[in-house]
């Protein structure tokens, strides 16, 4: 199976499509022009054969309607003679209505819509009817329907014409027809195919329809008022129904000016009847045939070149991300320029891949190296911590003691940094929180033997730090405990408690809080003021190294230091400048 590439702006095969549209649109433009006469045309015959099956299917109610309109017409002339004899004008009309015609009812009307003659012998009172005031706007031959005139329920489509004698108005006479539209044409039942016929009179009165008669409005366009149908005869259309769903209409005539057949088709059967395939295939020739070239280029292209170069793209991609496993290339049947692409690929990676092996174990051994120096470093000073030690106990002034012990604290410090960065992964980076965690253990001793325990709290984040910047860290956060530890109290009805605090206030920013508690002291007056002040020149000079700003805050029940500095305080300075700075804090202090 031939696995196409995802088709993006600018790509090869994109801008190929591109000519080989350029190319066929010429000829394109020709089978257009060509065709669209056809279409046309085709489309032309196709609305001519749904009108001429509109007309078909309304031919019997146009029989009715011309025939009704021609015998209104007779018999008003018929009734002229026994308009005065109202026993000869009920026998005239009952006699029409029993003979061989399709009325089932015929009546005479006076101009004051008083109905005395009907072929059903009751005379009626028809002036305030729709019938009766319509023939009288219409003053020639009209129709309507008259409900309710045979009784409740009934519904007749009556033809009226004026009964003149002489040029006076002596009345109308009417005649009652079938009022329904035929809905079966040549064994063709339209009903069940959603086909639908309405007859329509000039004043736009719906005067029959193939539908249920409250449906019937709902089959007329909604855009063309019923009076202006008549005005549209021989038209077809694609409208919105009243009922809200699109049609395909067409409007026939049954009487000149007078009476029009709408029909209407839902729009898939319209579309169905009007489709010419041989036509539509003719105008789709020039897009398939641009299908066609464009798929034997795309496919040319594909196989020859767009493979090739998927699969060199797939194999730098690997080697990138680093797979090792398979990074030679192999390519398919490859033409003679991607053969050598895949050559140079193969000589690329192998050169590539040896000095690689040759960079990692050059690392590997530079590591192990830097950590036998730091393993070695802690070694040392952790030893050279325990002959201070040794020298501390045999010392014979209590201020040789605690000087011996202070320089043993700050060694011991150094020790744990190197300690840490023997055990870190990355031997370039101290992590915060494992450090002050280890510092912190190491000068909680000194609490012991001050004859009450001293709570040592820690809310410390974890952050890789330069191994200057933890350097300096671990001698200020050693310097700072040493002073809580100097001057922690007992506070009233509480334990004396130091807790330290490393947390992230911002993006690479950083704060140290220590804060210990105040009240009875747990050391002499002679060991508090036995200080040389030594130890706070350091931690100033670490918090200026650390490009910090430190703080404290004093309250009656505790003493906080606080010291905000950034997580990176600028690049990593080079051996010589970090000597120089630890040697210029070493001044300062002094």
């Amino acid at each position: 199976m031939i696995a196409f590439p995802r088709l993006q702006a600018g790509s090869l095969l994109i801008r190929l499509a591109a000519l080989m549209t350029i190319a066929l649109l010429p000829l394109g433009l020709i089978a257009l022009y060509q065709t669209n006469a056809v279409v046309e045309e085709a489309t032309r015959l196709s609305h001519a054969s749904l009108l001429d099956r509109t007309e078909r299917a309304a031919a019997r109610e146009r029989e009715l309607l011309q025939r009704a309109g021609g015998a209104t017409e007779g018999l008003a002339a018929a009734i002229l003679p026994v308009l005065d004899d109202e026993r000869g004008c009920f026998k005239l009309l009952k006699a029409f209505t029993d003979g061989q015609n399709p009325f089932t009812f015929a009546a005479f009307t006076t101009p004051a819509g008083k109905m005395d003659c009907a072929s059903d012998g009751r005379p009626r009172d028809v002036s305030g009817r729709w019938m009766y005031l319509k023939a009288r706007q219409a003053s020639q031959l009209s129709f309507a329907l008259g409900r309710d005139l045979l009784g409740e329920g009934s519904t007749l489509l009556l033809a009226t014409s004026p009964v003149q004698r002489d040029g006076i108005l002596l009345g109308y006479v009417s005649l009652a027809i079938p009022h329904k539209v035929t809905t079966t044409l040549s064994g063709t039942n339209w009903a069940e195919q959603g086909i639908q016929f309405v007859t329509v009179d000039a004043q736009g009165e719906i005067l029959s329809a193939s539908v249920p008669e409250q449906q019937a409005p709902l089959s007329l366009p909604v855009s063309v008022p019923r009076r202006e149908l008549v005005n549209h005869m021989g038209e077809t259309f694609f409208e919105d129904a009243r009922s809200g769903h699109e049609r395909f209409f067409a409007v026939s005539e049954i009487l000149p000016g007078q009476v029009a057949v709408v029909g209407s088709w839902p729009v898939g059967n319209a579309i169905s009847m009007t489709a010419s395939p041989t036509s539509w295939l003719t105008l789709a020739f020039p897009g398939l045939m641009w299908l066609a070239g464009i798929s034997v280029a795309i496919f040319g292209l594909q196989q020859m070149v767009i493979r090739h170069l998927s699969a060199l793209r797939s194999a730098m991609r690997r080697y990138a991300l680093g797979e090792r496993e398979a990074p030679k290339l192999e390519l398919t049947n490859p033409p003679r320029e991607f053969e050598e692409a895949q050559q140079s690929f193969n000589r690329m990676v192998a050169i590539l891949s040896e000095a690689e092996r040759r960079r990692e174990l050059d690392l590997e051994e530079k590591t192990i190296l830097l950590r036998e120096v730091h393993h070695r470093v802690k070694n040392n000073l952790q030893l050279i911590a325990s002959i201070m030690n040794m020298q501390g106990r045999g010392a014979q002034t209590p201020e040789a003691r605690r000087m011996l012990t202070q320089l043993q604290r700050r060694v011991r410090g150094l020790a744990t940094i190197h300690r840490n960065l023997n055990s870190n992964p990355d031997v370039t980076t101290v992590d915060s929180r494992q450090l002050l965690e280890e510092l912190t253990a190491e000068i909680a001793t000194m609490s012991a033997g001050t004859g009450q325990d001293v709570v040592i709290g820690t809310d410390l984040v974890q952050v890789p730090l330069s191994q200057d910047q933890g350097v300096i860290l671990s001698m200020l956060v050693s310097e700072a405990m040493t002073n809580a530890v100097k001057y922690v109290g007992v506070p009233d009805g509480g334990r004396p408690e130091i807790r330290i605090c490393l947390r992230e206030t911002a993006e690479n920013w950083l704060e140290l809080e220590i804060t210990n508690t105040k009240g009875q002291p747990l050391l002499g007056p002679e060991e508090v003021l036995a200080g040389t002040g030594i130890g706070t020149r350091l931690m100033t000079a670490f918090a200026t190294q650390l490009d910090g700003q430190a703080e404290t805050h004093e309250t009656r029940d505790s003493f906080c230091y606080r010291l905000s500095f950034p997580a990176v305080a600028g690049a990593e300075p080079p051996a010589a400048a970090s000597q120089g700075q630890e040697h210029h804090a070493a001044e300062t202090a002094t």
